[in-house]
C-alpha cells in the first residue's frame, strides 16, 4: 500500500520511472530483479534501467560499468521483462555524458537498447573535471554548451538532473541563469523533457547558498525558469537502491519543492 499522505498528483508519476541504475556501475547496489520486485511493490507500471554506459576504450571504476558487462547487462534485462510482463513493463538503456568525439559508439550501442539518457557530469572520459566540482562562470556555460549539442543529435531521450552544474556553486548567479536558460530553450526547441531528479535530496539534503536553502537538486531557481517556459518534465527517481523506488518520502520532498510552479510534467515518456 502506498503512503496515504502522497497526493494523487504523486500517484499519477508513480506510473513510471526511467532512471534506475545497477551495481555494475560501481555506486549502486542490489540485484537487478530486486529493484523490479521494489518497483512493482511501490506500484509503477513502467521501469527503466538506464544504468551508468561503458566506455570502450577508458575503464571508469566506480562510476561506469566496463564495455565487457554490456551482454550480461542486457541479457539480464531481457529475462526481467519477460519473467515480470504481466506486471510491469521493463526497458533498457543507458546514462551517458555527450562526448563528440565518441558518437559512433553510442550510436553503436543505442541500437541494442531501447533509449538512453543524458546525465553530463563531465566532457572528458579522462576526468579532467566534472561538473560537481566547484565550477567558474566559463565552466558553467561550457556545461549548458555541452547539453545543448548533445540534445542537437536526438540520441537522448530526455536530460536527467540538468542543473546538476549547481551542485558546489554558492548561489544562482548570472552565469547561471544563462546557462539554464541556454538548456531549457535547447530542450524545447529539440523537444526534449528535462528530468526533476530525487536523488539530489538524498546526497545532501538542503544546502545554504547565498540567496537561501536549497536541494542541490531539484534546484527551484531552475525549475521557476522552467515553469517560465513551460517546458516538458519527467520525474526521474535515479535509483542506486532498491529501497529508493520504494522511499516516497523524499519523492513527496521533491515534488512539494517545486509543486507550485505549474511544471508541465508528462504522464509518460515517448522514448527515442
Amino acid at each position: 500500500m502506498i503512503c496515504d499522505r502522497i497526493s494523487m498528483k504523486v500517484l499519477k508519476m508513480l506510473k513510471y520511472n526511467y532512471h534506475t541504475h545497477t551495481k555494475r556501475c560501481g555506486h549502486a547496489v542490489g540485484e537487478d530483479e530486486e529493484y523490479v520486485i521494489a518497483a512493482i511493490k511501490a506500484g509503477y507500471k513502467i521501469l527503466g534501467f538506464s544504468d551508468h554506459g561503458p566506455y570502450k576504450n577508458y575503464s571508469i571504476p566506480s562510476i561506469h560499468m566496463d564495455w565487457d558487462q554490456i551482454d550480461d547487462y542486457i541479457s539480464s534485462m531481457r529475462y526481467l521483462k519477460e519473467k515480470y510482463k504481466d506486471q510491469i513493463t521493463i526497458y533498457y538503456g543507458f546514462e551517458y555524458e555527450h562526448i563528440p568525439s565518441l558518437i559512433e559508439e553510442r550510436l553503436y550501442l543505442k541500437d541494442k537498447v531501447d533509449y538512453m539518457i543524458l546525465g553530463q557530469h563531465f566532457i572528458d572520459p579522462t576526468n579532467k573535471y566534472n561538473f560537481y566540482q566547484h565550477l567558474t562562470d566559463s565552466q558553467i556555460i561550457e556545461y549548458a554548451e555541452s547539453v545543448c549539442e548533445a540534445l542537437d543529435t536526438g540520441l537522448y531521450t530526455y536530460v536527467c538532473h540538468p542543473e546538476v552544474f549547481l551542485y558546489n556553486q554558492e548561489g544562482f548567479n548570472e552565469a547561471c541563469e544563462k546557462a539554464s536558460r541556454m538548456i531549457i530553450e535547447k530542450a524545447i526547441h529539440t523537444d526534449t523533457p528535462l528530468e526533476i531528479n530525487i536523488h539530489g535530496i538524498l546526497l545532501r539534503g538542503r544546502v545554504n547558498f547565498t540567496n537561501g536553502y536549497y536541494y542541490i537538486y531539484p534546484h527551484r531557481d531552475f525549475w521557476k525558469l522552467v515553469s517560465e517556459y513551460n517546458a516538458k518534465c519527467v520525474v526521474g527517481i535515479d535509483a542506486h537502491n532498491p529501497k529508493e523506488l520504494l522511499d516516497m518520502d523524499t519523492l513527496n520532498k521533491a515534488l512539494k519543492e517545486v509543486e507550485d510552479l505549474n511544471l508541465n510534467i508528462l504522464d509518460n515518456v515517448i522514448l527515442k
